[in-house]
């Protein structure tokens, strides 16, 4: 058993380090919440937005052994603190994938572009129509696209999405976690839309939300297998897992 476990894990390492081989991006975050503690604040995100407070790291509770980030329950414009990645400032161009759970019927979701609470662009599930809109935040609120089929967008269940940021243009693909199969890339888009007011910024929550395996990267092929190598794009973590084998 032990000798088995170690090949697959150098194999595995191995031909990941071959396709990154063909690739020029780069992971620049991925989190999925398994090194946090329970009911800590999670250790890889930094307040974006100061406000009400009562983010942590809780139990999936759908998914039994498995650890998700419940943000804050309060919407930013009602005072509600905003998490981001802490190390997107810069980003201009990149693609987010990430599994999330709508705790209860409201309006909430995901920010992009994010540089403070006055200058970003959200991503939100509209409590009223079960769609997904895009919101432009600065002094007030302009939207600028609207999904036809968000497939009913159910509360308490796991969706899974890909945004791509890529210029002025926006593309939104999702699907439900558990009984979807198909990779994204043989999705069609649910939401598509252009804005040309924010050029850069980060990543981060809307509301409440659960959120879980968080990848943010600059190509799709870096998400073949995004936890095969540490944050930093190296093979630290998968080495350390075979020299700890007992």
């Amino acid at each position: 058993m032990q000798t088995k476990s170690v090949f697959f894990i150098i194999l595995t390492m191995f031909v990941t380090m071959f396709v990154s081989s063909f690739v020029s991006g780069k992971i620049l975050f991925k989190d999925n919440f398994e090194d946090d503690k329970l009911g800590s604040k999670p250790k890889n995100w930094a307040v974006g937005f100061e406000g009400k407070d009562d983010a942590e790291v809780v139990n999936d509770p759908e998914r039994g052994g498995n650890k998700v980030f419940s943000s804050p329950t309060e919407r930013h414009d009602v005072a509600g603190a905003i998490y981001i990645t802490g190390k997107g400032e810069n980003w201009t161009d990149y693609y987010v994938q990430w599994e999330m759970l709508f705790p209860k019927e409201f309006y909430m979701g995901i920010v992009f572009r994010f540089s403070e609470g006055e200058s970003f662009y959200l991503l939100d599930r509209r409590s009223n129509t079960k769609q997904l809109d895009f919101w432009k935040r600065q002094g007030g609120w302009k939207n600028f696209g609207t999904s036809k089929d968000a497939q009913g967008l159910a509360i308490e269940q796991w969706w899974s999405f890909q945004l791509k940021v890529s210029g002025k243009d926006f593309e939104v693909k999702m699907k439900d976690t558990e009984k979807e199969k198909k990779d994204f890339k043989q999705l069609k888009p649910v939401l598509e839309a252009t804005q040309d007011e924010f050029k850069k910024g980060d990543f981060g929550n809307y509301g409440w939300v659960l959120l879980d395996n968080v990848v943010i990267a600059t190509e799709l092929d870096d998400f073949i297998n995004p936890w095969a190598v540490s944050p930093d794009n190296n093979y630290v973590t998968t080495w350390s897992r075979i020299k700890t084998i007992d």
